[in-house]
């Protein structure tokens, strides 16, 4: 049977009501009633009036609709074993076809393979394709709210601030996006603005993104190249981050003007059909929220670098091209009670510990301590036994201990790949390397070791040692394993010098098993930050004021490291961080009885005339 005059009824989800709909088409189509709802599908997608598509569904009159005015949608897996007949309102001859979200219309019209850059807005390029999208309903999807805004009124417009005042901050701030004070309830910026918020969230999405050919050949590019600063030209172009899930719907915000309740000093609106701000009309507002094809992008959530979606080997690729950078940095205040052995073995921060379990970061930790009291000389080292978390030991390099109550600042700082992708978290031209080198066993009481580092007197590398026990016991828990580097200008080679003082037997043993790791820093430009410096005997003026104006800038624990310019020449020392500088400190060995200690070596009376040492002083990046 041929029918040759149809009139198909399209009708949008969420305003489902036969009566009121007014978009009905009548249209000559051959169809035929034995067809089976697939095949009626195919012939409408060829009709140039009808154009259907994946947003169009069949549907049938609501049986249980006593009124007959609602619509029960057919399941696309049913079109199989349905046929036109089945579903056909003989009465007005008149197919019904519901007009339904689908993820692939919100993907062409928000642009949702784009990623943004920090000021939120969308990047110029599409760097990835949806290829699939877990699509679910937000029920109950009301919301209105007040929230305090610290920043310029023309500033929040512009780049929609309020697009994610409502999710997890911390995750958009490991990207850059400013938005630190944007949803603080209590705040006494002068440029502080209330808004009232109204939020009607009427569906999610969830998408599995892949790269785009144009975004991975612009990546190789980059890494043929070897000029890592040239991923900042790709986020340029392609956007930084991407979420992983947006929410649908509509949101208003406005503040109202102090002198005229009635009217908005400003208003801004996503989703909906467009209303003059000055006579706003909720009721009509949301009405138009009911067709889907006036929804916006509402809130963005699990934001991901555009890096992060990348093949696997392209992400190693560009992580050993940008290199090692100081990942984190932070200070703790940490009282304790000193023990007779004069060492203490403490937790590391949780932190800290869920930083170093990332292992495409391949993360070094390092740290240093100093005494608030200035009073004693305290070193640190890490102990890590193989499957535990690691540990921070601290020893008070004393010839005698007293137990006290020690106040210490502790610095600590990760070095490893920078696996958020963040290539504006420091300058891309400083080099950072690590040098990893394993002790097994060495059976002396100190150790000689050439670096894979070329000496260069023109441009000198800063080098930075921590040991890494691998087992705690009592023994290597009061084991302090002293460093310093040496230039060792014949061979063109920067060298460590290692040796081992036992603070329960107050002298010089035999090193551990243990691994020493190097940090290097090179092209560091010349700052407060970064350096090598000679000791200078000062005066006792000259040490007063050094002391008031690093006490007046809080001077807080730095990295240091002693350097000297002979071939391993000076003898076991110690450093002794103080607030205005660092002294040197070398253990009282004048009653020692041991023919064969390295305290009998005639370098021993070298006294360190040849030292100079190196500094570092991480921002805080907590």
């Amino acid at each position: 049977m041929q029918v040759h005059c149809m009139q198909i009824k399209i009708v949008s989800m969420g305003s489902a009501n036969i009566q009121d709909d007014t978009s009905s088409k009548l249209v000559s189509v051959n169809l035929d009633l034995k067809d089976k709802l697939s095949t009626v599908r195919q012939k409408l997608a060829q009709h140039s009036k009808v154009k259907m598509n994946d947003m169009l569904s069949f549907a049938n009159k609501n049986s249980n609709d006593i009124s007959g005015s609602s619509l029960a949608e057919i399941a696309r897996e049913d079109e199989e074993n349905i046929t036109l007949e089945n579903i056909l309102d003989n009465e007005s001859k008149t197919i019904y076809l519901i007009s339904e979200p689908d993820w692939r219309f919100f993907k062409d019209k928000l642009k949702l393979e784009y990623g943004r850059n920090v000021t939120l807005e969308k990047a110029n390029k599409r760097a990835f394709t949806m290829v699939d999208c877990e699509m679910n309903e937000v029920v109950d999807g009301y919301e209105n709210s007040t929230s305090q805004i610290d920043l310029e009124e023309d500033k929040i417009t512009k780049n929609d601030f309020l697009l994610i005042a409502d999710i997890d901050i911390p995750n958009f701030a490991k990207f850059g996006v400013s938005i630190g004070n944007s949803n603080v309830k209590n705040s006494n910026f002068v440029t502080r603005l209330t808004y009232n918020i109204i939020e009607y969230n009427k569906m999610s999405l969830k998408f599995k993104l892949e790269p785009t050919t144009e975004f991975i050949e612009a990546i190789k590019d980059v890494i043929d190249s070897k000029d890592p600063r040239k991923f900042k030209d790709i986020v340029n172009e392609f956007g930084q981050f991407i979420p992983n899930e947006v929410i649908l719907g509509g949101k208003a915000y406005f503040s109202l003007n102090k002198n005229n309740s009635s009217k908005y000093e400003s208003f801004k609106l996503f989703g909906g059909k467009e209303v003059c701000y000055n006579d706003f009309n909720e009721k009509d507002w949301v009405e138009s929220l009911r067709d889907f094809k006036n929804w916006s992008c509402i809130n963005l959530k699990d934001p991901v670098n555009i890096f992060q979606l990348l093949p696997e080997d392209l992400r190693k690729q560009i992580l050993s091209l940008v290199g090692k950078k100081i990942i984190y940095t932070s200070i703790e205040d940490f009282t304790y009670k000193l023990p007779e052995s004069g060492s203490q073995l403490i937790n590391i921060p949780k932190n800290i510990l869920e930083i170093l379990q990332h292992k495409d970061a391949d993360c070094n930790i390092f740290a240093t301590v100093i005494d608030k009291k200035e009073k004693d000389i305290f070193s640190c080292q890490i102990i890590w036994p193989l499957n535990e978390d690691p540990r921070l030991v601290i020893h008070c390099i004393q010839k005698k201990f007293a137990e006290r109550i020690c106040k210490l600042k502790i610095r600590w700082m990760i070095i490893g790949y920078d696996i958020n992708f963040d290539f504006n978290r420091s300058d891309p031209n400083i080099k950072l390397k690590i040098i990893k080198d394993d002790f097994d066993g060495p059976n002396c009481k100190a150790i000689t070791k050439p670096l894979d580092l070329e000496y260069d007197p023109l441009s000198l590398s800063l080098c930075f040692g921590i040991p890494v026990l691998r087992k705690s016991d009592d023994l290597n828990n009061s084991l302090v394993i002293g460093h310093y580097f040496f230039n060792d200008k014949e061979n063109r080679k920067i060298g460590s010098h290692l040796f081992s003082y036992c603070l329960e037997k107050k002298h010089f043993v035999k090193l551990p098993d243990f691994t020493f790791y190097t940090l290097v820093i090179s092209n560091y430009p010349n700052s407060d930050n970064y350096g090598i410096s000679t000791f200078q005997h000062t005066s006792k003026i000259r040490r007063m004021f050094n002391f008031i104006k690093f006490n007046s800038l809080k001077s807080n624990p730095k990295f240091f490291s002693l350097y000297s310019t002979e071939n391993g020449y000076d003898p076991p020392i110690f450093l002794k961080q103080k607030i205005n500088g660092i002294r040197i400190r070398y253990i009282n060995v004048n009653y020692c009885n041991q023919n064969d200690c390295i305290c009998k070596s005639k370098r021993f009376k070298r006294m360190g005339k040849n030292l100079k040492y190196a500094f570092l002083d991480p921002k805080d990046s907590n």
